[in-house]
């Protein structure tokens, strides 16, 4: 039998707070470190990484049962990591904050890793981010941007504009299209800033849309960006754009904590760490309202992820690790934990040339739909469109005459959008 702690949380609606209840979705999973751990990373529902302090690398290939340390021949904070699929991933880790910066590579899934000092040790990065097994970008202090496009091999300076804005730190990237970017951060009690770039990454334009820093970025498609972040006096805040980054809309949620980082488990339903608070916000309209909500045992988390609608982790402090477990609630229904679930699968390989393999399951017969969108939201094909039985599903797509890009895929069952996930075609 499962048991589940019930907790207290606060509807913000309309700028009061009223009261509710909620059983905690969330368990804490065995952790084989107690250093804190600043950033998880998931490629699917099995495969996920974990990295913080003192050169912190652990790895799970079963979903959390069980977690193993990597050595990643350093011993000091990896600030970020992030992986394409589960061979590939990066990492960048700084010492002291004069001397420079380390970027960590594998293609073996973590077995090895490989260290390369950064050539300018002037130059203290914080953020990694690849759109492709070559394409990537690294962000740090001073509104720094390096682009590689040789996997990190060599690294090229980005332009950044002359504005006061531009030169503040920068904490994660996110890129609709390979053209179409952003990046965010901010200094403290000064402003949050969002960059954008239109030519992938060469030049980028520098905006302050907050009073406080902004610590990550979120697209719900590619109109709809969700931006948190915050500070430990002024509380935590979200900045929003329905479309495509022309213009923003700035909320202070009226909560203690730092929006730290986000990320949707439904259209619907996304959960934000609010770091040394001990507390999530929660939405569950879109990022309308939010609910404030204690954390498991109120420890400190610093990043969550959700790789689908079932699955989640956060990491954070002391190596703590939790594991969201689907539950019934007065304020939102869930799907069951159990094997007949909606589950719509990463398409494998991802990035692709010219076919790929999108798996699904279905709880019950149902009428199905599987489409796929360009980043303009136009359909673009609509791969399945019919009755089907209960259980596993698999398509084949072939992209022989798409252009190279970031694609959507949705799955739909009875006229319901249960998930939607992005894909790369790369020519």
């Amino acid at each position: 039998m499962r048991f589940y702690t019930l907790i207290l949380i606060f509807v913000i609606t309309a700028g009061t707070k009223s009261v509710a209840f909620q059983d905690d979705p969330w368990i804490r999973q065995v952790s084989p470190v107690s250093t804190v751990l600043l950033n998880c990373t998931f490629t699917d529902t099995l495969n996920g990484w974990a990295a913080g302090d003192s050169g912190v690398i652990i790895h799970t290939s079963n979903g959390g049962n069980n977690w193993i340390i990597q050595n990643s021949t350093i011993e000091y904070y990896i600030n970020d990591i992030f992986f394409i699929n589960k061979r590939l991933g990066w990492g960048i880790a700084n010492e002291f904050l004069l001397d420079g910066t380390t970027i960590l590579k594998t293609t073996d899934g973590g077995n090895l890793w490989t260290a390369q000092n950064f050539p300018d040790s002037s130059k203290i990065f914080r953020t990694i981010y690849f759109l492709d097994s070559l394409n990537g970008y690294i962000g740090g202090f001073q509104g720094t941007i390096f682009k590689t496009t040789n996997a990190g091999s060599s690294w090229i300076q980005s332009s950044n504009d002359s504005s006061f804005f531009s030169a503040f730190p920068i904490a994660k990237f996110a890129f609709v299209t390979p053209e179409i970017g952003f990046a965010c951060g901010g200094q403290i009690d000064i402003a949050g800033v969002i960059w954008q770039t239109t030519d992938s990454g060469l030049n980028w334009k520098a905006e302050a849309q907050s009073p406080e820093p902004i610590y990550d970025i979120y697209f719900k498609d590619p109109l709809k960006i969700i931006c948190v972040g915050g500070d430990f006096e002024y509380g935590a805040q979200i900045i929003r754009s329905s479309n495509s980054g022309l213009n923003w809309t700035y909320r202070n949620l009226g909560l203690f904590g730092q929006g730290q980082s986000v990320d949707f488990r439904t259209p619907d339903e996304a959960w934000m760490a609010l770091g040394f608070s001990g507390t999530w916000a929660i939405t569950y309209d879109g990022g309308n309202n939010w609910i404030e909500m204690f954390t498991t045992d109120t420890t400190t988390l610093y990043s969550v992820v959700f790789p689908d609608s079932l699955h989640g982790w956060a990491v954070g402090k002391d190596g703590v690790i939790l594991k969201y477990i689907p539950v019934k609630t007065g304020i939102q229904n869930y799907y069951t934990d159990s094997p007949d679930t909606y589950f719509l699968n990463q398409n494998y390989p991802n990035p692709f040339n010219p076919s790929t393999t999108i798996s699904y399951s279905i709880p019950g017969k149902e009428f199905v739909s599987v489409k796929i969108y360009d980043v303009t939201g136009k359909e673009i094909v609509s791969l399945v469109n019919k009755l089907q039985e209960a259980g596993n599903h698999n398509i084949y797509f072939n992209g022989d005459n798409l252009q190279s890009g970031i694609y959507f895929y949705t799955l739909i069952a009875d006229g319901a959008i249960i998930k939607t996930r992005k894909m790369i075609f790369l020519k």
